[in-house]
């Protein structure tokens, strides 16, 4: 048997680590080393083995089955946040938490107990991070009105587009509306009364964006509303800039200064 280290190099997607794991299984849970990362490292290992993976929706959904079922709906939304994160390593960290639940003496759903273990921890540092740059972003993304859809842009450090899907679907579920992820150049797409899906490689200029034909009365009114209700004596923009970062603001028709 061949024992040198096995690295598999699969998409920066859920489905592409799932797949991963899958096709790593075997490997791990006989104590070969196995990493997944998302891209090429610079600097080649040697005595390592290194393995392209395509994306494989019947074996990530398998993955994805047997950890809601073994280990339960908490276990199964946090490794959904960790291939959420913008860690490169996550692949690995998910891999080698589901061996130690599910492998041979494995603690099944317990696994997130074991605070000491260093996987699990960074799995549940990188859930928490994930976690809280979601839910600010339920509060601050910013819809315009571009003809007969409604159009968001979103900056997020982690791939939020998926786990955003259901809040906004259920928000908005009788309108055409796209939110816009400008760093990973991708975008979620909802039709009216439909799921939702998401296209990748979608690279939007500010001028492809403009053709959307544009209805900016709709921002006049929100940033005209913001600044009635403001009361000038009361400002605190060290307290607001910890409750809305700066990194938020360059999408909220309410800080623009025009």
């Amino acid at each position: 048997m061949n024992y040198e280290k096995k690295v598999l190099l699969c998409p920066d997607s859920q489905e592409g680590i799932f797949t991963s794991v899958y096709e790593g299984w075997s490997w791990a849970v006989k104590g070969i080393d196995v990493a997944i990362l998302i891209k090429e490292p610079e600097n080649l290992e040697l005595f390592c083995s290194y393995i392209n993976i395509s994306p494989d929706l019947e074996k990530a959904q398998k993955v994805a089955g047997t950890i809601r079922k073994r280990l339960g709906w908490y276990v199964y939304e946090t490794l959904c946040y960790v291939a959420a994160s913008g860690y490169e390593e996550k692949g690995t960290i998910i891999l080698q938490v589901l061996v130690q639940a599910l492998g041979k003496g494995g603690c099944g759903r317990q696994i997130m107990d074991k605070l000491t273990d260093p996987y699990v921890n960074l799995a549940l540092k990188l859930r928490t991070r994930v976690w809280h740059e979601l839910h600010r972003y339920y509060g601050f993304v910013r819809f315009s009105q571009r003809g007969s859809v409604l159009f968001g842009k979103i900056t997020p450090e982690n791939d939020l587009l998926s786990l955003l899907a259901p809040h906004f679907a259920d928000r908005y579920p009788r309108e055409n509306w796209i939110l816009y992820d400008e760093n990973r150049k991708k975008a979620l797409l909802h039709p009216m009364g439909g799921p939702c899906t998401i296209r990748t490689g979608l690279k939007l200029q500010k001028t492809d964006i403009e053709k959307l034909d544009v209805m900016e009365e709709y921002e006049d009114l929100w940033r005209v509303f913001c600044k009635s209700i403001s009361i000038r004596e009361r400002e605190n923009p060290h307290l607001q800039q910890q409750w809305l970062p700066l990194k938020f603001r360059s999408n909220m028709p309410e800080f623009d200064k025009k």
